[in-house]
């Protein structure tokens, strides 16, 4: 069952729809056709309300230039709530679309996704280590560094490349001061690149209870099964 991204209106006479898991929506890079997977339950939300946070451009010239968001889906209850402006609408994790501008009109091969995942990973910050990572991250959360009119990239990592993917972990600080986990998959889909982002907001309890590690593995493995089901939805 495909829906277009303008027509995931859900609701109907007050009763909410849920996606089934063979969902997709259908979007338009340039002038190629791309089938975006729904990840079982989840439901896609409406173009007027996605969030504010700003799209990351992952790009030879690094990841915060703005990117362009495709489509942004959260667990089905969560998006009932969202709607009705619920308790609920900022609990749990998130599939965000994104495209990058500055390669849109371009044909991207495997190889040139595997050379940004090496530039990538020349610029992130893996010689720290993860204790250095999370102390510095969250030294600058206390001491006000950053935050303020537009949301920050404290530190990104390149995990892992997995032919056709580049897997990125990236630590954010919204201009809420809300701290953002995501697990990001760069891919080639129909020669456009592709990146699926899988975010939770993360509290400072949940960085000193040592919850951190897990929540990044799980980001993980939930985004390469995201991006596997993306390749396969486009062959």
């Amino acid at each position: 069952m495909k829906r277009s991204l303008l027509c995931t209106a859900l609701f109907f006479v007050g009763a909410f729809i849920a996606l089934d898991e063979t969902a997709a929506i259908e979007i338009v890079i340039g002038d190629t056709k791309i089938e975006l997977v729904v990840p079982t339950g989840y439901c896609p939300l409406d173009s007027k309300d996605w969030p504010e946070s700003r799209p990351i451009d992952f790009t030879s010239d690094g990841i915060k230039k703005q990117g362009e968001r495709l489509a942004y889906l959260v667990d089905c209850e969560r998006a009932r709530s969202w709607q009705q402006g619920g308790s609920s609408k900022d609990v749990g994790d998130v599939v965000d679309y994104q495209a990058s501008l500055e390669l849109r009109s371009q044909n991207v091969t495997r190889a040139m996704l595997k050379e940004l995942c090496a530039t990538l990973r020349k610029g992130d910050d893996s010689s720290k280590g993860w204790v250095d990572i999370f102390l510095t991250a969250m030294k600058s959360v206390v001491m006000g560094k950053y935050g303020g009119a537009e949301d920050s990239t404290l530190t990104y990592v390149v995990l892992r490349y997995e032919d056709p993917a580049c897997y990125v972990f990236r630590l954010s600080l919204m201009k809420n001061r809300e701290q953002v986990y995501t697990v990001s998959a760069l891919t080639a889909v129909k020669s456009k690149l592709v990146t699926v982002h899988r975010s939770r907001k993360i509290g400072t309890m949940d960085l000193l209870k040592g919850d951190a590690e897990d929540l990044i593995k799980r980001l993980l493995v939930t985004s390469q099964e995201t991006a596997t089901a993306l390749i396969a939805a486009n062959q």
